[in-house]
């Protein structure tokens, strides 16, 4: 478990580095032009092409039992990290727009675009990527 701060309420996290970090993303943009990130946001990519958004007509257009059992297992796996996260996104008071499936999958994919970036930078100042994300998620309003 860790703890993350916001609205200077702790709030016990029993989430992944990752879904952290995808939260805390969804917890920025919510800030509106609020965010210093805000400028950055408006040229994110609207959509990603991880199994995870996969619908039913892209998985079964894979064609091969691995690579569609693959993919399925990838929504089922994105929606269970959604549903845990869930709570906490409404406890907060996240827009209801950011609290779909497709938000959290948009989130996703821009995590897992924007990690790899982020993990070599920290790594070069002696910080592991899960003290970073959670660091990053602590936010005083």
């Amino acid at each position: 478990m860790k703890l993350c701060l916001l609205h200077s309420k702790p709030i016990l996290l029993t989430l992944l580095p990752r879904q952290v970090f995808t939260f805390c993303l969804l917890y920025e943009i919510d800030k509106g032009k609020a965010s210093p990130l805000h400028p950055y946001f408006l040229h994110l990519p609207r959509s990603y092409s991880i199994l995870a958004a996969f619908g039913e007509l892209e998985t079964q257009a894979l064609q091969v039992d691995y690579a569609i059992w693959a993919a399925q297992k990838a929504v089922t796996k994105a929606k269970y990290e959604w549903e845990q996260a869930f709570t906490l996104m409404k406890e907060l008071k996240l827009k209801p727009p950011l609290l779909t499936f497709r938000a959290w999958i948009w989130a996703t994919g821009t995590a897992l675009d924007l990690k790899p970036n982020y993990v070599r930078a920290w790594a070069n100042m002696g910080i592991s990527y899960a003290n970073q994300v959670f660091v990053g998620c602590m936010v005083q309003d």
